[in-house]
């Protein structure tokens, strides 16, 4: 497979990606790779609307609902257990 690997200024490149702002004005290093029909990329290719990711509702596979009313107060009770005076 062909690919371009080029390290450039990121500021040539703000008309093309939107960047974060810890990557103004610093050297970067561009990878291009051909998107193929097979390929297993599943991220956005349109670049002008980033795509956002997050945590919330992850892990609600794992949660255990008969836990839930003992969680209020949970970190208190660690607490003086771990530190009260025996």
């Amino acid at each position: 497979m062909d690919f371009v690997r080029q390290v450039v200024n990121s500021n040539s490149l703000t008309s093309v990606l939107n960047l974060p702002p810890s990557f103004h004005d610093v050297q970067v290093e561009v990878i291009v790779l051909p998107l193929t029909v097979a390929s297993s990329f599943s991220g956005s290719v349109d670049n002008k609307k980033p795509v956002k990711h997050s945590a919330f509702g992850r892990l609600k596979d794992y949660a255990n609902p008969s836990l839930i009313p003992e969680e209020k107060g949970a970190w208190e009770k660690a607490t003086a257990e771990k530190y009260a005076l025996h």
